[in-house]
């Protein structure tokens, strides 16, 4: 997060009334425009009926694709997103709640970034939501590390909770990847094939399972689902 400059000023553009306006207006017009100019294509087509059965959930992504999952679910007044407090994520909080979902402050901690997060806030928040029957979506990997990480924390809340996960992928057939930034950000355009794919429901309470070891198995099923969103989207592969 950008500090204070010299002259005692923050950076006009980390105001939060800036922030608020940017997600809320800027990018939450931008993503509805995308979703009205573009179509649906899911692997499997019938996820979201039959993912009732298990919510609440907890659904994951990569970083770098998860803002376009935001306008392919279908009830998000049923949902709450996990956003950083950084900033930037207080930006995308505010599209999200334009767009209807609820939000929880926070965000796992890393090496590089163990103050100031919010996670073990976040963490009860996100139990509570759970336990009142709120599906929760966030994403696997914390900034900055390298990405595409599980991160623990979204394990010890699989465990914590009981509740399935699941693995969801989303990529438009028009779209720049950022290959050199720590996400891969994947920027979406208009007039798009949208590739939504899932797996799932995975559920992580086995004591004799290691946290590791499931943080491995969702890393390579959040792995596979991102290849068949980007195989569905152009047009690749057909659903099932």
């Amino acid at each position: 997060m950008s500090g204070p400059d010299p002259a005692g000023r923050s950076k006009w553009i980390d105001r939060p009334g800036v922030r608020a306006f940017l997600g809320r207006v800027l990018i939450g017009n931008y993503l509805r425009f995308l979703r009205l100019t573009s179509k649906v294509v899911a692997d499997p087509p019938d996820f979201w009926e039959s993912a009732h059965k298990d919510w609440p959930a907890i659904a994951v992504s990569w970083h770098g694709q998860s803002n376009l999952a935001y306008v392919v679910m279908p009830d998000p007044k049923q949902v709450a997103l996990l956003v950083s407090m950084h900033p930037d994520g207080q930006m995308m909080a505010a599209m999200a709640r334009s767009l209807g979902y609820q939000t929880v402050d926070g965000s796992g901690a890393s090496e590089r970034q163990k103050h100031g997060t919010g996670g073990l806030s976040a963490f009860r928040n996100m139990l509570k939501a759970l336990k009142a029957g709120t599906t929760l979506f966030a994403t696997a990997d914390i900034p900055p590390e390298p990405g595409r990480n599980v991160s623990l924390g979204m394990i010890a809340l699989a465990r914590k909770s009981g509740r399935p996960v699941y693995a969801i992928a989303t990529a438009s057939s028009r779209r720049k990847v950022l290959e050199r930034v720590w996400d891969k950000m994947q920027l979406n355009y208009p007039f798009s094939t949208i590739g939504f794919a899932c797996e799932g429901p995975f559920y992580m309470t086995d004591a004799g399972v290691g946290d590791a070891e499931y943080a491995n198995m969702l890393r390579e099923a959040l792995d596979r689902v991102l290849a068949k969103a980007f195989d569905l989207a152009d047009g690749k592969i057909k659903p099932r």
